[in-house]
């Protein structure tokens, strides 16, 4: 347990701003490289700091620097900073960041909200009375798999109720009303939602588990009812820093509060514009009302870009002026236009995926690596298109956020033994592993077990490992279910081993071999080189932190997100959706489907809170702008196939957006084009443009007409520019000027 009278006590004695300052030696070398704005929000130290941080302006490097800044030049002890980010990979980042500004710092609570709370409760949730510190944190899979189990037990229909959406609307409930129960009020499905609820949470106790909610709300719970507690960490944090603001929900804005209210140093960086998770609890009102919240804070704008070119930035900026829910800033490069965004028509869904792979053939021709390459996309039904083309072009790629490496089963049979080794009343890890490898446990087996547990309120590990449980089962159960018990039991000296020891334990006590051939489905050597893989890791978790040991291990496991999962150092094209590329840069960048009812979502052009939805959906095609540093294209398709249905589609509003002089048109070669059914059409279908005219256009300039074909939005003309070669431009778009 904190002692928090001592940690006030510190935080007291700790020297003043002004005082350290008088102490410290200069160290201008922390300073180098930053530009004016960026050296301003460094260099701020007491009160509030709203840093809004267009998108490449160079924010987790002013995080970082601060970070030393405040340590080396304000005298600030280490472990009174504390800094949140949004995914495990940005933490990481930023510890090693800091690492190599302040070599043997330590200390530093650089984390996530939910690492952050889940290491706050390892402490502090005896005093809930419900829960041990050796809790388990289920995640999606385990509050899915838990939920299927209850709602069949209540005699729900499964395919009516699905655990994943019975899932998603507990979340939700969790978030929006902080630990309060739901109450029935007379329909089905609210009838259903609450009294699941209620058994989902009886169960969570049962299992000594909390999901991801869970870890954030047991937190807050303890900062609203224990103010000695609250006091003894928001004093420990004279300085707490939270980046990517702009993703905060209500109970992380209320955690940020209690945690920052002692010494009122909170700093926050984001980017409204950027705002894209409401669909999961964020509000944009926490950063746009900062300034009134925090009373009067210094404000800095970072609208210097390093990752972009200038057209690219320019239409990106072009798009969002359109929002009204936003902080202005004006985006600049000191880089070149580069050149102009491609845009192309495409007939269906494969028209596009063939476009794209040729383009990205195209690119690599002229030497750029898959590597270098990432397609974005709407919706996850459209990926299918996408890799069958790229598969056809023997173009090797990887799906981001697709099967994740702690969903395959081999390594999350691994895991669920460890986290019962740790947890032994975790009744979901229990099941799911007490077959693995196979020991004729059945379904009535196990109904008998549980239910002999449930009489006597114990977990069903000790039931397993008790004969008097057993006697009612029969067969190859009852000698499966005693051996269960015995491995667990043989187990028990590696809780204390470290990630790597205690795996390896595993490994050597669960018959692996029969295991393997168990899974064996032709992909044996794949399974084996991903359980290869997570020792790696454990061993690699083992070096960096030392004394995390399989408790650490396993929750930094169960916490890392989607996007933590990308696979690097392969030279393959990213695929992924454009929410997870938030917080991604590639040199080249497609944005396919750019539709109407796509992108905007059709649940957004009818969304009844009026233009929140839409400007949501706006600012995600901005985070999809802006993540291209040299290359960018777009694309869209006038027929697509979804739901077994295909049906005509209407160019994005969003394109319309885009400023036509920055655009042009993709034009496939000649062989291509007769395969889509492409044809030369009559002069008269483009008004007064002829081949042989001279032109002008706003950035190629003075050029000749050489060719012209496609007819209505998808009317093309080949045009030679003098400096610039030969040119494809969709006529809608290119604005040109005929010369006499």
């Amino acid at each position: 347990m904190v002692d928090w009278m001592d940690l006030q006590r510190m935080a007291k004695e700790a020297p003043l701003a002004g005082e350290a300052e008088a102490q410290a030696s200069s160290s201008p070398a922390l300073l180098e490289g930053l530009n004016e704005p960026q050296r301003e929000a460094v260099t701020h130290a007491e009160g509030p700091l709203l840093i809004l941080a267009g998108p490449g302006s160079g924010k987790t490097r002013v995080v970082t620097q601060r970070i030393a800044w405040l340590i080396r030049e304000r005298g600030v002890r280490p472990e009174e900073v504390l800094a949140i980010t949004f995914t495990n990979k940005a933490a990481k980042e930023m510890r090693l960041r800091v690492e190599a500004l302040l070599p043997g710092s330590s200390g530093l609570w650089i984390s996530t909200f939910h690492s952050m709370c889940a290491r706050i409760l390892r402490r502090e949730i005896a005093a809930l009375g419900d829960w041990t510190s050796d809790f388990s944190i289920y995640d999606t899979s385990d509050r899915n798999q838990l939920l299927k189990k209850l709602l069949r037990e209540a005699n729900y229909d499964t395919t009516q109720f699905r655990p994943a959406l019975v899932g998603g609307w507990i979340s939700e409930w969790k978030n929006e009303h902080a630990g309060e129960a739901p109450q029935a009020s007379g329909g089905m499905e609210e009838e259903v939602f609450s009294r699941v609820y209620k058994a989902y949470e009886d169960a969570l106790r049962a299992g000594n588990a909390l999901d991801f909610d869970d870890l954030l709300l047991k937190v807050l719970e303890l900062f609203d009812t224990r103010p000695g507690l609250r006091d003894a960490y928001a004093s420990r944090f004279r300085f707490v820093m939270v980046d990517e603001y702009q993703d905060t929900n209500r109970v992380q804005y209320r955690l940020t509060r209690h945690l920052s209210s002692y010494h009122g140093n909170l700093a926050v960086c984001g980017d409204p514009d950027q705002s894209i998770y409401a669909w999961r609890g964020a509000d944009i009102r926490n950063i746009l009302d900062f300034e009134r919240d925090a009373g009067a804070p210094k404000v800095v704008k970072l609208e210097q870009n390093y990752r972009s070119t200038g057209t690219i930035l320019k239409a990106a900026d072009a798009v969002i002026r359109h929002n009204q829910e936003r902080k202005s800033k004006g985006l600049f490069t000191a880089a070149g236009e580069g050149d102009l965004i491609a845009l192309s028509e495409c007939g269906d869904e494969n028209d596009e995926g063939r476009q794209i792979a040729m383009q990205i053939k195209g690119l690599a021709v002229d030497g750029m690596r898959y590597s270098d390459v990432a397609i974005f996309y709407r919706a996850n039904f459209m990926q299918r298109a996408l890799e069958s083309q790229l598969a056809l072009a023997r173009i090797p790629y990887n799906i981001v956020g697709g099967v994740e490496f702690y969903a395959r089963r081999e390594v999350r049979d691994l895991i669920s033994h460890l986290k019962l080794l740790i947890n032994p009343v975790d009744d979901v890890a229990f099941r799911r592993i007490v077959n693995v490898p196979k020991r004729g446990v059945g379904d009535k087996g196990l109904l008998t077990l549980a239910n002999w547990a449930a009489d006597r309120r114990v977990s069903m590990l000790a039931a397993a490992g008790s004969p008097e449980a057993l006697e009612g089962v029969r067969g190859r159960a009852k000698k499966g279910l005693a051996g269960f018990a015995n491995l667990m039991e043989r187990l028990e000296g590696a809780r204390d081993l470290d990630a790597q020891g205690a795996l390896e334990a595993l490994i050597e006590e669960m018959e692996f071999e029969a295991w393997m051939a168990e899974l064996d489905d032709g992909n044996r050597d794949d399974r084996e080189a991903n359980v290869e893989e997570l020792h790696s890791y454990a061993r690699e978790y083992d070096r960096l932190y030392p004394t995390g040991g399989l408790r650490g291990f396993l929750e930094d496991i169960s916490l890392v997100s989607e996007i933590d999962g990308q696979n690097e150092g392969q030279d393959r094209v990213s695929l992924m959706t454009l929410h997870a590329a938030k917080g991604l840069e590639f040199p080249a960048v497609f944005i396919a489907g750019l539709e109407e009812e796509l992108l905007p979502h059709s649940r957004s052009i009818s969304d009844s809170e009026g233009d929140a939805g839409l400007e949501e959906e706006r600012r995600l095609f901005y985070v999809g702008l802006t993540r291209a540093k040299q290359r960018l294209f777009l694309s869209y398709a006038i027929n697509r196939m979804h739901f077994g249905q295909t049906s005509a589609r209407m160019a994005s509003r969003f394109l319309d957006e885009v400023p036509s002089e920055l655009l042009e048109g993709f034009e496939p070669d000649a062989d291509e084009t007769k395969m889509l059914g492409a044809f030369e059409a009559p002069v008269g279908e483009y008004g007064a443009l002829q081949v042989g005219d001279r032109v002008r256009h706003a950035h190629f300039g003075l050029g000749t007409v050489q060719r012209l074909m496609g007819s209505g939005v998808n009317a093309r003309a080949t045009i030679l520019f003098p400096g610039s070669g030969d040119k494809q431009l969709l006529l809608q778009y290119a604005k040109l000027e005929v010369l006499a």
